[in-house]
């Protein structure tokens, strides 16, 4: 939900915009069932670092320019 606050705000001002999301609440939680976010808040740290260093070395690779508006 916070992510859509965001792509509504940059929609509306036009400014590009990118959301990577590691982790997401379910509902349900907390039911015999359910996976807890605390049981991979680890994981998805990790996995979120190596996602997104990842991203901006494909970014700067392939001569995007990056500039602050």
């Amino acid at each position: 939900m916070e992510s859509a606050a965001v792509a509504l705000i940059c929609l509306q001002q036009r400014i590009p915009f990118i959301t990577i999301r590691a982790l997401s609440d379910l509902a349900g939680g907390g039911s015999a069932q359910s996976n807890e976010a605390a049981t991979f808040i680890s994981l998805a740290a990790n996995n979120s670092v190596t996602v997104v260093v990842e991203f901006i070395k494909n970014l700067l690779s392939a001569n995007y320019i990056i500039s602050s508006a």
